[in-house]
């Protein structure tokens, strides 16, 4: 087959980029040809198809653009004819059997879709976010998930400054949505089928108003031979992962404060950084180490080395990678029982996400089980990554959804 993957960023950048990478490569590795349609940007990957990308958008910093800019910005959000016209030309001159979109929103629009569908060529969508039914692609702010944006006109939304705490963001986003979803409905009439990697975030699409029979759910993939079970007794707590505030930090230094025995590490980088470095030295909590953004050969040592893992996210995760690798190295991971962590570890593992006593006595629990425990415990989980999360499976799962909506197309 000759399959256009599309997603905004054409780098290893975030879950949903390392995701479309990955499966990049798996499908050529089963001899598939994969055209990419992404934006231009000077971390983008090279690619013989990037004359065909979008030019470049930048959404990190309001403040460094002017404000004509941000106009055309605005404008592209809701329908960007450049992406429209790149498309087409892609279309004209390369040979496609499936589209597979991943995140296109904001920096690319769905108005390639008419285009992709004039041609009858079928769309796939993978969901790595809730932007198919909420202004806020997270759902969360404010401190918590707020589920009622996803509903009616997403009033809510406006009134509780759903984005970036700001009514001017937060009403350009509504509108957008109110246009694509609506008026418009791009994605409800063009996508043929929507892949969920997790149950929760299909049954979050039904309970708002998405047929169920347009949703297939296949779990992420990871290569478990990748990952060498690790065999160090570790001596401490790691967080890998970007330091915001949906990710539950604060909740875990309330646990680290309530465990002062316990070393934690704290690996990554973000906007809670500044807060949390602030927040140690201010209130004195000599256990926790900030390590900075890690990668390669450090951060594999991190976590190698890490005696019980933790995910204390407050937020609905879909299907988190900072699950899975601790799985892939038959390490213990402990999560908060929300979103789809739910489905990805035991019970014994949850617990209560917010609660920072929960956490704690989770992580005492686990800490300090027997090495044999802890040992049984992570070969289970690597058990399930080899049977449920094996790139294989998963890849057969995926052309088997390209078939059949090619088939159905026909």
């Amino acid at each position: 087959m000759h399959i256009v993957q599309a997603h905004k960023f054409y780098w290893y950048r975030d879950g949903a980029s390392n995701y479309a990478l990955f499966l990049s490569k798996l499908l050529e590795g089963n001899g598939h040809t994969i055209i990419p349609f992404s934006m231009h940007h000077p971390k983008a990957l090279p690619s013989r198809y990037d004359k065909y990308f979008v030019s470049h958008m930048d959404l990190e910093d309001p403040e460094a653009v002017s404000i004509w800019q941000k106009l055309r910005y605005a404008g592209r959000m809701f329908y960007s004819l450049e992406a429209k016209k790149h498309m087409r030309t892609l279309l004209a001159e390369q040979s496609v059997d499936v589209v597979h979109l991943h995140n296109i929103y904001h920096h690319i629009s769905p108005s390639i879709l008419g285009e992709i569908k004039k041609q009858g060529i079928p769309i796939v969508m993978t969901l790595h976010d809730y932007k198919l039914i909420a202004p806020n692609y997270t759902m969360f702010h404010h401190g918590a998930v707020h589920e009622e944006d996803a509903t009616g006109w997403y009033s809510t939304c406006v009134k509780h400054k759903c984005m970036k705490d700001s009514y001017a963001q937060s009403a350009l986003v509504q509108a957008e949505m109110i246009f694509h979803h609506k008026i418009m409905k791009y994605y409800e009439r063009y996508v043929d089928r929507f892949i969920a990697p997790s149950q929760f975030i299909l049954d979050m699409c039904v309970t708002h108003g998405w047929p169920k029979e347009k949703f297939t759910h296949i779990p992420h993939p990871i290569d478990s031979m990748a990952y060498a079970v690790s065999n160090k007794p570790g001596d401490y707590v790691a967080y890998v992962g970007r330091l915001s505030e949906e990710k539950g930090l604060q909740t875990l230094v309330d646990a680290a404060i309530q465990t002062p025995h316990i070393p934690y590490k704290i690996v990554g980088d973000g906007h809670l950084m500044p807060v949390l470095k602030e927040r140690i030295e201010k209130e004195n909590i000599p256990n926790i180490t900030l390590t900075g953004f890690q990668t390669g050969k450090a951060l594999h040592t991190l976590l190698n080395e890490a005696r019980v893992l933790v995910v204390p996210s407050i937020w609905y995760e879909n299907y988190p990678l900072s699950i899975l690798e601790p799985k892939a190295l038959g390490k213990v991971v402990l999560g908060s029982d929300i979103g789809g962590i739910k489905e990805m570890l035991p019970k014994e593992l949850l617990s209560q996400a917010g609660d920072a006593s929960s956490l704690a006595k989770s992580i005492t629990l686990w800490y300090g089980a027997t090495s044999a425990k802890r040992k049984n415990m992570g070969a289970t989980l690597r058990k399930e990554i080899e049977l449920g999360n094996d790139p294989g499976v998963h890849i057969a799962a995926i052309e088997a959804v390209y078939q059949e909506v090619i088939n159905a197309s026909r």
